[in-house]
């Protein structure tokens, strides 16, 4: 599985690309420090995307879209420390604030064969080898032995690992996820 991101809908952004288009790559969480860097909590912590893209669009919780220059992106304990062009104080990078950060799709580093980047994965339904309906993924964790889909129906969740033994079949044009239910995967 890649990890990159979470989709998002809304208008189109300042550089041409449709909303639909753009991968969440993590949200802005505060400013660090005063001379106007922000800290992007990002959905993947392994992402290396942003230190091979020249700009970023930011989407703001009502839709809007602005494309900003990256000057500068670096780790710092479980955030990225980003630098924005025109970006100088604190003052300046405070309603940069809960911004989404987020880059068209085209830019994500291609797959290989049986890999998905997690945005593809959220949205999809998932069902049994024997056609039991489990629910839908509604977020897929990022582990250091594996990536784990969390699949909700209602109240009910199930965490379903992603490895060889439990996934069957990802049919990304269907939006469904077919898995084996070994013992003990479905207990409560």
């Amino acid at each position: 599985m890649r990890p990159e991101g979470r989709p998002r809908s809304g208008g189109a952004s300042g550089a041409g690309v449709a909303a639909t288009d753009l991968v969440e790559l993590g949200r802005i969480v505060n400013h660090h420090g005063i001379r106007g860097e922000v800290r992007l909590l990002p959905h993947n912590p392994e992402t290396t995307i942003l230190g091979r893209v020249a700009a970023v669009t930011l989407r703001a919780a009502d839709g809007r879209v602005e494309r900003r220059r990256l000057i500068g992106s670096r780790r710092h304990k479980r955030f990225i420390l980003l630098r924005f062009e025109g970006c100088e104080s604190a003052d300046a990078a405070t309603p940069l604030i809960g911004r989404a950060v987020c880059v068209p799709r085209a830019e994500l580093p291609p797959l290989g064969t049986g890999e998905y980047y997690h945005l593809e994965l959220i949205g999809c339904a998932v069902r049994t080898d024997a056609g039991r309906p489990l629910g839908t993924i509604a977020e897929v964790l990022s582990t250091n032995s594996n990536d784990v889909c969390v699949v909700r129906d209602g109240d009910r969740e199930v965490l379903i690992p992603l490895i060889d033994d439990i996934l069957v079949e990802v049919d990304s044009a269907r939006r469904e996820m077919v898995v084996r239910a070994i013992p003990g995967l479905l207990d409560p």
